[in-house]
């Protein structure tokens, strides 16, 4: 059984990230998206995480057509398919602890602070930022487009609860497919 608990690693950095820009602001939760929202907008989150999913098989397509490169998500592969627990624990790491830790970060404080310059600095600023952050390989491009899509629900509702939907599904997605190979 291998167990790849990185995730978790992802969801305590990006809690500890928003507690400092929380000590820091001194203001509230609610300025860094934490809103009670429709659940309409949920919904639409998860129909965006599968839209996304469909999404990074277009964009993996297109640039392993044009570059080779190692395969930069093998260890969470090997993990998916080594077992229920170990799946299990990917799961929740992947799927729900690293999903909210980041949408806390990117979207909850750096998208808030980019949106000061316009919607386009906030969406596409902390989207560029949250792309690079994943690595300079094909996983830059998805993350881009869950960042865009996310910096989008995040500006139009005010909320992080969508956008955390749609980075739940979309990597709970990946995950559940990763155990298929």
């Amino acid at each position: 059984m291998r167990i790849n608990i990185g995730g978790a690693g992802n969801g305590l950095v990006g809690l500890a990230a928003l507690f400092a820009a929380y000590a820091l602001r001194v203001r509230g939760l609610r300025a860094f998206g934490f809103r009670a929202i429709e659940r309409k907008w949920l919904l639409v989150g998860a129909a965006l995480g599968v839209v996304a999913f469909g999404g990074c098989f277009v964009i993996e397509g297109v640039y392993f057509h044009f570059i080779s490169e190692l395969n930069n998500q093998a260890d969470f592969q090997t993990a998916a398919q080594g077992g229920a627990l170990s799946l299990f624990v990917l799961l929740i790491t992947g799927a729900i602890l690293t999903p909210l830790g980041e949408e806390f970060v990117f979207r909850g404080v750096i998208a808030n602070a980019l949106n000061r310059y316009g919607a386009w600095a906030g969406v596409v600023g902390s989207a560029a930022i949250f792309g690079v952050v994943h690595g300079f390989n094909v996983i830059l491009f998805d993350a881009f487009m869950v960042g865009i899509l996310n910096g989008i629900l995040f500006r139009k509702t005010g909320s992080i609860w969508p956008g955390v939907v749609v980075h739940i599904v979309y990597n709970g997605l990946n995950l559940l497919y990763y155990s298929t190979l």
